[in-house]
């Protein structure tokens, strides 16, 4: 039995580790780790793909051997698969340790390092892939009855270039709305500091909470809180919330909320902080309940 709050042990530990160079640099080796796990599971999974593609392009009676050799892509698939899982672990670990916040991430998502990693690898695959006997023909070297490609077939030659490609411009997408997200976030954070200075900061009780998975790294839910204006009315808000389970509050739970006195009904100026904190990047916006 630990005499220790882990909670409290926890916090304490993100504390120290916050803006260091220590969980900065881990932050970033893991993240390359975990980029280029993913680009290894990208290159298995091109070689699969190849595959089946040149299945569908030459003749039955042709050559179906991919130019990935099945021994590699055997290899790199569960590879890729275990240690992203490890890499990006650790790097959401590091991270959040780094910010200090559990809500978002430092440089880049996740996401975007899986969908760049996975382009890169299914890109270094394509210039393995098996070139068809013909292009628009399977060839038929036996009987020599050739038969003409379908639309079907069209697709799939030319998914060296869809593939990773498309892979490609998913990940920018990514990068993309999370500049606009860290821009909305930023303006978020100067609004909530403003009314940290010339608002009113109340304990709004939580009155709606749903069960979440404690197995789950992150659990994305919405729960309704209660409090009372600078009149004494009751108001209820909602709030969404991307954290981990441990940090979605409960039913009966207090937790700090700023809004405009001059305007206790604008949603727009409400805030409220989930986790407890009273930093300005600790507050969240809220929509009518």
């Amino acid at each position: 039995m630990s005499l220790t709050d882990p909670l409290e042990s926890e916090r304490r530990k993100t504390a120290d580790f916050k803006g260091s160079a220590s969980a900065r640099t881990a932050t970033l080796a893991y993240g390359l780790c975990g980029f280029l796990a993913i680009a290894i599971l990208g290159f298995g999974i091109g070689g699969l793909f190849d595959q089946m593609r040149i299945m569908a392009l030459n003749s039955v009676f042709s050559d179906w051997e991919s130019g990935v050799p099945v021994a590699v892509r055997a290899l790199a698939i569960p590879f890729g698969i275990i240690a992203s899982m490890l890499c990006f672990g650790q790097y959401s670990k590091w991270n959040h340790r780094y910010t200090g916040r559990s809500t978002y991430f430092a440089f880049v998502g996740p996401l975007t390092l899986v969908l760049l990693g996975l382009a890169l690898g299914t890109w270094i695959a394509t210039t393995m892939w098996t070139v068809p006997d013909a292009v628009g023909t399977a060839v038929d070297p036996v009987f020599h009855e050739n038969e003409q490609w379908g639309i079907g077939a069209w697709i799939l030659y030319s998914a060296q270039w869809w593939l990773p490609g498309g892979l490609a411009l998913l990940g920018i997408a990514s990068l993309i709305m999370r500049f606009v997200s860290g821009r909305h976030r930023a303006r978020n954070s100067d609004l909530a500091a403003e009314l940290l200075r010339s608002g009113s900061l109340v304990e709004a009780e939580v009155v709606k909470s749903p069960p979440v998975s404690v197995e789950a790294s992150r659990a994305a839910t919405a729960v309704t809180l209660k409090f009372e204006d600078s009149a004494g009315n009751s108001r209820w808000v909602k709030c969404l919330l991307l954290l981990p389970p441990r940090e979605v509050p409960g039913v009966g739970e207090r937790r700090p909320l700023l809004f405009d006195p001059a305007h206790p009904g604008n949603t727009k100026r409400i805030f409220v902080s989930p986790t407890g904190g009273l930093d300005a990047d600790d507050f969240l916006p809220v929509q009518a309940a």
